[in-house]
């Protein structure tokens, strides 16, 4: 019994009765399920860390379900501690209430996983439920059970939770519509079917078995929620954001690829061109791209690869072969430490890489590529497109990957880190205020090309303090493409870093790293790369400003330590950690990428981002044609990473600069707001500390603790979709416009003592029990597994 999850075992709280319909057609049209769960805040506790951390687990979607729905699903079946502070109770206590105004604050989490289970496919069959003692005097004639009830497909699985020493009454019930989750659910092993609220039950007759158990027989009939005239699916966004027609970890094209004409993402837009959305490209096969006989089906690298075109004209190739080597080398890293991200330490001394391979954490492809690599491929096409560093249409093409999976090795954004995360919502939000105040249709905000509306567009979305490795694992195009002119390379460099990134910690390491593959470029040799003076040595490339403290630490050679992992070197999500061992990998690595490649995954933990951090100065100092030839060959993409670094050679050949401020707003420290910050926090998980700290130890949802705190934005402009927002994006607005922001600097992107994905009692063991039911191959993944990801 105690191990009956109690959803399960609440059918006693069924008033049995028909109550007042539910009125949610009206609500808003585009639900995201950050959103959906904002108003539940005061009804379950850490209800936003939740919800971010359930929809990092879903890596499978069928049957036409968005990642929202999945999600809301996933959020149905967590279990907690206290029973009060699961979802599943509080909407079914409130659901079985008669009065509907305390259904308000869950009328969008309700609208989304309705949807979601209404596009699941009816199960018909034999489906169990429990209630403690003996209720079969309320089961004489027909009832309606005004819950969502969930049941167990499966009598063996049912069995093994009943207690025999405790009574029980059990509902055997022959379902026509009952909607089977396990595809969706954080413990599938229960084979949970639910059926929808107010469905119709036809009593059959009932019966005592042996320990005093009753059992009560009941036909399903029918549910109103099954015969809407209006399908709640038709109010959702049409733009789905995840490919579902085929295998999500394939590298095989869909049938007749090359054949499958592209479809640009901006044709989906049927109203006339704002003026201030005049940006369209002469390179489309590095923009969104969609099937054109599917407007859901987005076009992978690997798929554009029909469609590339190649510079015209002639382009240096000793540089060409440095630029190369650096994209190729980060991804090279990334696909080497993919299958081991988050093992520990000691599991990697236990059972150490030596090769590229496929499976493990994310389930991919041997040479599949995780949120490292995808994010540097939205940057280097930004540059090739824009012909030059423009942080907004950086920031438009991270979000096209976290919504659409554009750049990704999937066809969907698998792996984002939780500053990532917010500061991507948060550049969603501000779009939404300029839409509003310029009167831009929201879908066209994507091509902005206003010079006005761009330089007084605030692109700084981190709050301050946010120090993750996140935003060095992406930098290497910036550099490529600006390293004729290495003062703005570095000042552009810190930029690209800052915009995600908020911390000055973070925005000195990408400018210190930057710096060094601009002198790789160069031709510097690696004795003068790892010179204890190099800042000194190109102080001017700097513009004079000098570094943190905890990066001219390591400029200076605190990276230099024969026993590496021993003397304290450490590949964690923390930006200072990160810069160190990838630093420690090239320095050690005996003029071998391959062997520096596989010593920066094997110190464990965020295996991926410190290998991909190493492969882009190591190849950009190796060149492409000593990369592990063994290795090239099943790089992901390979054809396209090749093709775009000759147009970064190409187009950056071309640029020069018209100020270091190009387009941008000069970096000074705290002198942007972030609307996120404005609202107080409250860190339940770990108390704030300091940013200054050297290893901190913090919420790794702070920053989406403050997110989930501000109150919904009304969305009643003309210039809005009505049918939906097709980026599928939780609006809301801040306590005030033009506030400064008032919390306390925290470091969301790290915290060292949870970054591992296995902990200390498991040793090296790879524990599958403590996963909580993780299911292999990239279909499912332990939920406390997926919530140590979530500080990159």
């Amino acid at each position: 019994m105690a191990h009956m999850t109690e959803r399960f075992i609440d059918a006693h709280q069924e008033p049995l009765q028909r109550l007042p319909s539910i009125e949610v057609y009206e609500i808003g049209p585009s639900i995201v399920i950050e959103e959906a769960t904002r108003k539940l805040q005061r009804s379950i506790n850490k209800i936003g860390d939740m919800t971010l951390a359930a929809k990092r687990f879903i890596t499978y979607l069928d049957n036409g379900l968005t990642i929202d729905e999945a999600t809301a699903i996933f959020l149905y079946t967590i279990k907690q501690e206290k029973v009060d502070q699961t979802v599943s109770f509080q909407l079914n206590r409130v659901l079985r209430s008669s009065q509907r105004n305390h259904l308000d604050s869950w009328l969008l989490y309700f609208q989304l996983f309705l949807s979601a289970l209404k596009k699941l496919p009816s199960t018909k069959g034999t489906i169990w439920r429990c209630a403690p003692g003996k209720i079969t005097p309320g089961y004489k004639s027909n009832c309606v059970w005004s819950g969502f009830s969930s049941c167990i497909g499966t009598w063996s699985v049912l069995a093994q939770l009943l207690d025999p020493s405790c009574d029980y009454t059990l509902f055997q019930i022959e379902c026509i519509n009952g909607k089977r989750i396990k595809n969706y659910s954080s413990r599938p092993e229960n084979d949970e079917v639910i059926l929808l609220p107010d469905t119709h039950l036809q009593f059959l007759g009932d019966k005592k078995l042996k320990h005093g158990w009753h059992v009560v027989y009941l036909q399903e009939m029918d549910s109103p929620y099954l015969q809407s005239a209006q399908p709640v699916e038709s109010l959702l966004s049409t733009h789905q954001t995840i490919r579902t027609n085929q295998d999500f970890n394939s590298n095989t094209p869909q049938p007749n690829d090359q054949k499958v004409q592209a479809l640009p993402y901006n044709t989906y837009n049927s109203t006339a061109i704002h003026p201030a959305c005049q940006f369209r490209t002469e390179k489309p096969w590095f923009d969104l791209q969609y099937h054109r006989n599917s407007a859901n089906s987005i076009m992978t690298p690997e798929h554009l690869r029909s469609i590339l075109k190649n510079p015209s004209t002639y382009v240096d190739n000793l540089i060409l072969g440095r630029v190369q080597g650096s994209m190729i080398g980060m991804a090279l890293g990334d696909a080497l430490g993919a299958h081991v991200e988050f093992r520990p330490r000691q599991y990697m001394i236990e059972n150490p890489v030596r090769d590229l391979q496929g499976g493990g954490t994310w389930g991919l492809a041997k040479g599949q590529f995780t949120d490292d690599t995808s994010m540097a491929l939205c940057l280097a096409n930004s540059l090739v497109c824009r012909k030059d560093f423009v942080p907004y249409d950086q920031l438009v093409r991270y979000k096209w990957w976290y919504r659409h999976g554009y750049m990704s090795s999937t066809g969907r954004c698998f792996d984002i880190g939780a500053a990532t995360s917010q500061s991507l919502h948060e550049f969603e939000y501000r779009q939404q205020i300029v839409a509003r105040s310029d009167k831009i249709p929201i879908d066209q905000l994507d091509f902005l090309s206003d010079t006005q509306i761009l330089s007084k567009f605030d692109v700084y979305c981190s709050k301050d303090g946010v120090a993750g490795n996140g935003a060095l694992m992406r930098l290497a195009p910036v550099p490529l493409f600006f390293y004729k002119y290495p003062v703005q390379a570095v000042e552009f460099s810190g930029v690209s870093g800052k915009l995600t990134h908020g911390d000055q910690k973070a925005y000195d390491a990408c400018r210190y790293y930057g710096a060094l593959i601009v002198a790789a470029l160069n031709g510097e040799t690696k004795k003068q790369l790892l010179h204890e003076d190099f800042y000194l040595r190109h102080e001017e490339w700097f513009n004079n400003k000098t570094l943190h403290p905890e990066v001219m630490r390591i400029a200076k050679g605190s990276y230099q330590k024969k026993g590496g992992y021993k003397d304290g070197i450490r590949g964690k999500g923390y930006i200072i950690n990160a810069l160190e061992a990838a630093l420690w990998a090239f320095w050690s690595d005996e003029n071998s990428f391959k062997k520096g490649a596989l010593n920066a995954v094997n110190l464990g933990d965020d295996t991926d981002t410190t290998a991909a951090i190493y492969g882009q100065l190591a190849g950009a100092y190796y060149t492409y044609e000593n990369l592990p030839a063994e290795w090239i060959k099943h790089v992901y993409a390979h054809d396209f990473i090749t093709c775009l670094s000759e147009w970064i050679v190409f187009e950056g050949q071309q640029w020069k600069p018209k100020s270091i401020s190009q387009n941008i707003q000069p970096y000074q420290p705290n002198s942007h707001t972030n609307h996120l910050a404005s609202c107080p926090q409250e860190n339940t998980l770990n108390p704030v500390r300091n940013a200054n700290e050297e290893d901190p130890q913090t919420s790794p949802f702070a920053s989406d603790q403050a997110f989930s705190r501000r109150s919904q934005l009304p969305l009643q402009s003309e210039y809005y979709p009505k049918e939906h927002n097709m980026y599928g994006t939780g609006l809301a607005t801040p306590t005030g416009i033009n506030s400064k922001p008032t919390a306390a600097a925290v470091n969301s992107d790290y915290n060292d003592t949870q970054r591992s994905g296995f902990s200390s009692k498991q040793g090296s063991e790879y524990n599958a029990s403590a996963l909580n039911g993780e299911k292999r191959n990239g279909s499912h993944r332990g939920f406390r597994h997926i919530l140590r990801k979530l500080r990159k």
